[in-house]
């Protein structure tokens, strides 16, 4: 760990144990789906002449489909055309918003073997990355995934890690303080070129949801379903069946079977095509179509590949020479099969191990028994196979049964799922990357919060509070901004507005689990204490202030204190700027994405100081504002203070204790608060608040508090006096 996390120490000593965090992590995923919205998507900005300029001759690009929102690029060859590739941008498949609240857009050149050919980034609004540097970033990240293909498993590295690549796996170094840009250009890439080419293999649209909403699966070949036990089979050689018929009168009806004894008689595979897992790895569209739709009927399939020279019915006439008639027991009931037309046929092509070359796929519909009971393929079942020999001259046909149990392994892993939302997969994989820092901030926030429950314990001796305090600002500095990238930011705000105006989800708020639970802490507490708790203990840019400010003081420098005329004055200008940026952001100005540059934190807390010199000067600015006057930039100019001090209002306790005597005859509390939150009369300004916690300590401090002071014996009486310039404001 740097030495900017060293401050921490004071807080995690005291964090041991992880059981809650499975709670903490229910109740994130279940606060961000109250926020997911859905919203219309906005279109791609290319035209065919201009994606052709890309590509010159000898290719050519056609026309898009309806079907396919992508551009085929043909190369010629003679007289003919031949499809080498597919172009298209992301915003028309998987139109993924990053940070800023807008989708990014690149385009993609996805060719016939499905190998990434180009990515190239057409567009984005990511507030960290405005810079033509930022963009260049950006860009050189997406450049990442050229030469890279859909069966490659990709995996976000850190900004400083080597881009690696194997046949199976592609470890790509990610961007600084973008770690949301980055997931969303990579979820937009992969999951638009997946559906290009869905839809190019089996003609199926490429439009969001043209699978189902349970239809996930992952690509498998034969012997990893056989392993898996989705696709079981059932063989009978000839002298097996033989001995069933030995001694009757049907023993010598088979003579083939006499002249190959270990040839297969019965040679089938049995499959549950309506696990996603099975049946989209076997069928090809049209079947799975057919199979997804009787299962959403709530029908019960089996799919039976038969190989054997006894072909698999589900009922088999008297004059049948050879038929293995197939039926279902579970639990002491008896299920009939009914054979469906297959619509289309299997997907796997080439070798399939123990399958034999001419075996034909069959369909059956398994029927609910005589009391109306349905069968369930997910409970351990028994196939009944009556092998017939049929009739000669005048003798009946002879069937003998044979029944084996089957049951599919671990068939809940298999089940029909409804595939999560965008918002909600993106979360998961943030919380599954960030969960170590998400741990920290959980066991941190629950501390703060018994400190703030038990502030007059934290303030009743000399020195607990300031050494809390310390310690926290350190921590709240290092490690949850400018390790965790925790940064609140009225960027959220005013890209909400902007969503919500323009009618896009507000799923992007959800992409960052960090901001996330800060964001749900803040608004939890907004209501117990107002914006204090944030402004005061979490806001990485304002523990950056205040401990500016105390190295000034420590050096020698003493901050100036303003007449309280103008600093309520210059308070209400925060609520202006607030107004603006928002009036902006919903009027669509395209300079809203400057105007938000007013907070540093982008500067300071995010990139560290790591960009151009006017910003990083804008920045120090601010901080020095904080260091001349307590906090000056929180308390005059902060939107996002203000947006905060605004929601503050639904508070309903008054948290601070309070005297008759305070304002008259007392003014302790409201000389020495920092943050001029205190009026002349002694109430409390709770939204200017920023819960320091000084005047609680003060109000039971019997050596500070007047009222205290009075009750103490007349020779234990020590009048606390004001610094001159102070009285009066």
């Amino acid at each position: 760990m740097t030495a900017g996390h060293c401050g921490s120490a004071v807080i995690l000593g005291a964090m041991t144990g992880l059981a809650a965090w499975r709670n903490v992590q229910r109740w994130m995923l279940l606060l961000a789906g109250l926020l997911a919205g859905l919203g219309p998507a906005a279109a791609g900005t290319l035209t065919r002449a201009g994606v052709q300029a890309l590509f010159p001759p000898p290719l050519v690009v056609g026309e898009r489909s309806a079907d396919l929102p992508a551009w085929p690029i043909f190369q010629r060859t003679g007289a003919g055309l031949q499809l080498q590739a597919h172009a298209f941008e992301t915003i028309d498949l998987e139109p993924v918003a990053g940070y800023g609240g807008r989708p990014v857009n690149l385009l993609v050149v996805l060719d016939a073997a499905g190998r990434f050919q180009q990515v190239r980034l057409i567009g984005h609004a990511e507030p960290l990355f405005t810079s033509p540097a930022g963009t260049a970033t950006l860009a050189t990240f997406a450049q990442q995934y050229e030469g890279l293909t859909l069966d490659h498993q990709v995996v976000l590295l850190s900004p400083r890690a080597e881009r690696r690549v194997s046949d199976t796996t592609a470890g790509l170094h990610g961007v600084l303080t973008g770690t949301v840009s980055a997931l969303a250009i990579d979820k937009a890439v992969l999951e638009s070129a997946a559906r290009v080419a869905r839809a190019r293999a089996g003609g199926a649209s490429a439009s969001a949801g043209s699978d189902g909403p349970d239809d996930r699966y992952s690509r498998s070949g034969w012997t990893a379903l056989a392993a898996a036990g989705l696709v079981q089979p059932w063989r009978l050689t000839n002298r097996q069946v033989q001995a069933l018929f030995q001694g009757g009168p049907a023993a010598a009806r088979d003579p083939a079977a006499l002249a190959w004894a270990d040839g297969p008689a019965v040679d089938l595979w049995l499959a549950a095509p309506g696990l996603p897992q099975a049946g989209r790895n076997l069928l090809d569209v049209p079947a799975w179509r057919q199979v997804r739709a009787a299962r959403e009927a709530g029908r019960t399939l089996l799919l039976v590949i038969d190989g054997g020279r006894y072909p698999v019915m589900a009922g088999a006439a008297p004059g049948e020479a050879r038929a293995a008639v197939l039926q279902l027991r579970q639990q002491g009931r008896s299920f009939s099969l009914q054979p469906l037309p297959l619509s289309g046929g299997l997907a796997l092509r080439g070798a399939r191990s123990g399958v034999a070359g001419d075996a034909v796929p069959r369909l059956f519909e398994v029927l609910p028994a005589a009391d109306g009971t349905t069968p369930d393929i997910t409970r351990p079942f028994a196939l009944d196979l009556a092998i017939q020999r049929g009739a000669m001259a005048d003798a009946p046909p002879v069937r003998h049964a044979v029944q084996r149990p089957f049951s599919i392994p671990d068939v809940q892993r298999w089940q029909p799922q409804a595939e999560p939302p965008a918002w909600l997969a993106t979360l998961r994989s943030g919380i599954a990357q960030r969960g170590a820092d998400l741990a920290v901030l959980a066991l941190a926030l629950a501390v703060l919060t018994v400190a703030l429950l038990n502030q007059r314990r934290l303030t009743a001796r000399p020195g607990w509070l300031t050494r809390f305090r310390t310690g926290w600002l350190v921590f709240t500095l290092g490690f949850i901004g400018w390790w965790a990238q925790g940064q609140l930011s009225v960027v959220s705000i005013t890209a909400a507005v902007e969503a919500g105006v323009a009618g896009r989800s507000l799923s992007f708020l959800l992409a960052d689990p960090v901001a996330l639970l800060l964001w749900a802490f803040t608004g939890a507490t907004l209501l117990v204490w107002g914006r204090g708790t944030f402004c005061g203990w979490l806001c990485p840019f304002g523990a950056l202030q205040e401990l500016s400010g105390r190295v000034a003081m420590v050096l020698g420098w003493r901050q100036r204190r303003l007449h309280r005329r103008t600093d309520q004055r210059l308070k209400g200008l925060k609520y202006a700027v607030l107004a603006l940026l928002c009036g902006g952001a919903a009027a669509g100005a395209g300079w809203t994405d400057a105007a938000v540059e007013v907070e540093p934190f982008k500067t300071a807390i995010s990139q560290h100081f790591q960009r151009d010199w006017h910003w990083v000067l804008w920045a120090l600015a601010c901080v020095a504002a904080g260091v001349a006057v307590h906090r000056g930039y929180c308390r005059y100019l902060c939107p996002l203070g203000a947006a905060l001090a605004i929601a503050g209002r639904l508070r309903r306790w008054r948290w601070i204790p309070r005297r008759a005597e305070c304002g008259t005859p007392c003014q302790t509390c409201r000389h020495r608060c920092g943050y001029q939150a205190i009026t002349p009369a002694g109430a409390v300004q709770y939204d200017e608040c920023f819960q320091c916690l000084d005047c609680v300590a003060i109000h039971q401090d019997p050596r500070q508090c007047l009222p205290l002071l009075q009750a103490r014996p007349a020779g234990q009486r020590v009048v606390p006096i004001m610094p001159a310039g102070e009285l009066g404001r």
